[in-house]
């Protein structure tokens, strides 16, 4: 009589578990590195609209913009194009009027703040634009 060696159940299903873990740990970790890469990539983009608008208030002569929109999701810069920059999920952002870059000097003259909140991380992202000069200071402090 012939016996037929087999796995049995418990050690298929044990198989089976470290497999679905091999799988599913990544995945979970990919989402959450995701979500913070499209912070950085918000916030990257968002710098560098910001300079390529004051940079086009002083090649073109015209005054060049920056609006937030109402839902504050979503913010558009006004030069010779519009450039629309979406805010991830992740981030809320405070009510800013918008700021406008002068012709000629791309100074800004309203001396505001644009406050982002980054809940998941704990920080505050504060862009401060100082007077006469255009240029912006980013501040990223602990909101514990």
């Amino acid at each position: 009589m012939k016996t037929h060696q087999a796995f049995t159940l418990i050690e298929s299903l044990l198989v089976l578990l470290v497999v679905t873990l091999f799988i599913a740990l990544p995945s979970i970790v990919i989402k959450d590195t995701k979500e913070i890469l499209e912070v950085i990539h918000f916030f990257d983009h968002f710098e560098k609209n910001i300079l390529a608008t004051q940079q086009a208030a002083i090649t073109s002569n015209k005054k060049t913009k920056m609006i937030q929109k109402d839902n504050t999701q979503q913010y558009y810069f006004y030069t010779d194009t519009i450039e629309k920059l979406d805010l991830p999920k992740d981030l809320r952002a405070s009510r800013s009027k918008t700021l406008y870059f002068n012709s000629g000097s791309g100074n800004n003259s309203s001396l505001q703040n644009i406050h982002f909140y980054w809940d998941k991380n704990e920080q505050q992202i504060t862009y401060r634009f100082l007077f006469a000069r255009g240029h912006y200071e980013k501040n990223i402090t602990s909101i514990k």
